[in-house]
């Protein structure tokens, strides 16, 4: 690589190494903030914060970088165009294809790390997040929860709300539990309830409602069946008898290729299509990087972003396409990727030659 190659590729780094880290703290406070709204609610421990935050911040890396690069490639590019270094490029001889190809290079090494990030590190980080919110919910501690909360079992199937708490006994006042089982709803008002735990000292146990009135919603039946009883108990789920089960965010890469499921040819050509989502992104910050002297190197930012969000809105619908199987797996999700390239190549196509460039770039002044 010559000397030129090595002040370009300096300029479009420099700026990463600024957006990314500063892109990256701000989803990790959004994180924690998230999750400590979680720990007030009682739903999950202080210490599997920390954690939990780091392996989301991991995961959101394959969005976070590819955006971070693309801007980076403007704004390097565009402050070379400002300070009318470029000009000087193309007065002594050096093309537009020299400076794209040491673009294309650039973009190929944060490609190669982005198929690193959603092939391996992403699967590992959301099997690990989904094992960690698992143990939160084995760990589940009836006296850690706050009044005035909507809290949902781990099978999504229950509603446990309770408005207050009684300061003498503990116990949780006007109590409101919704269960759906099949096609009935089972909806449960009770003045008070205490939750009672197992006798071999497992997770779940049951929960004891006094002055209960049960109601009974199914299409099968005509109206509504209704119980009146001075104490009803409901059986809550074991966190330990209920496992983790398939996640297709956790799965590996072999075991997606090998799967005829949509959802997961899905998530497949998603991991495949990323690194290629983020090496025409880089490219394409090319052309947006054009820009006048004394425009300013964050002239073309808010075009750099919006390009980023148009094409990666249509990267997620045509994802949705083909979970719900309305697109095949052909095309799937390369028709972006395939609009993005074409338009990367009909502005590279229409890009003026040296000439051009040093009649219609004026010269800045001293």
């Amino acid at each position: 690589m010559s000397t030129l190659d090595r002040y370009v590729a300096g300029d479009i780094s420099k700026p990463l190494l600024i957006f990314c880290p500063a892109l990256l703290f701000l989803y990790a406070n959004f994180s924690a903030i998230r999750y400590l709204d979680r720990v007030a609610s009682g739903l999950l421990p202080a210490d599997a914060v920390l954690p939990l935050v780091l392996l989301s911040s991991a995961i959101a890396l394959e969005i976070l970088l590819p955006i971070g690069f693309h801007i980076s490639v403007v704004v390097g590019l565009s402050r070379l165009y400002t300070d009318s270094e470029m000009t000087a490029f193309f007065a002594c001889g050096i093309t537009p294809m020299r400076i794209f190809r040491v673009v294309a290079v650039v973009s190929l090494l944060v490609a190669l790390l982005m198929a690193c990030l959603t092939l391996y590190v992403r699967p590992w980080a959301n099997g690990l997040r989904y094992w960690l919110e698992h143990q939160a919910v084995a760990e589940f501690n009836f006296a850690d929860l706050k009044p005035g909360h909507f809290y949902e079992n781990p099978s999504g199937n229950r509603v446990l709300f309770f408005q207050a708490i009684d300061p003498d006994s503990g116990r949780m006042q006007q109590v409101f539990i919704q269960t759906i089982s099949d096609d009935t709803v089972t909806i449960v008002s009770a003045d008070e309830a205490f939750h009672r735990p197992r006798d071999d000292g497992r997770g779940g146990g049951f929960l004891v409602c006094i002055r209960a009135r049960s109601y009974d919603l199914s299409p099968s039946q005509d109206g509504i069946s209704q119980t009146v009883s001075p104490e009803l108990v409901v059986k809550l789920d074991n966190p330990d008898d209920v496992p983790i089960g398939y996640k297709r965010k956790a799965a590996s890469t072999w075991q997606l290729a090998r799967s005829l499921a949509s959802p997961d040819i899905a998530e497949l050509q998603w991991r495949l299509s990323t690194p290629v989502f983020a090496f025409l992104m880089g490219l394409l910050g090319f052309p947006l990087s054009r820009a006048r002297p004394r425009e300013g190197k964050y002239a073309k930012l808010f075009m750099s972003a919006l390009s980023f969000a148009a094409f990666y809105n249509l990267q997620l619908v045509a994802k949705t396409w083909v979970e719900q199987d309305v697109v095949k797996s052909i095309p799937g999700l390369w028709w972006p990727n395939l609009l993005l390239a074409l338009l990367i190549v009909g502005l590279i196509w229409n890009w003026p030659g040296p000439a051009q460039q040093r009649a219609t770039t004026p010269v800045s002044r001293g």
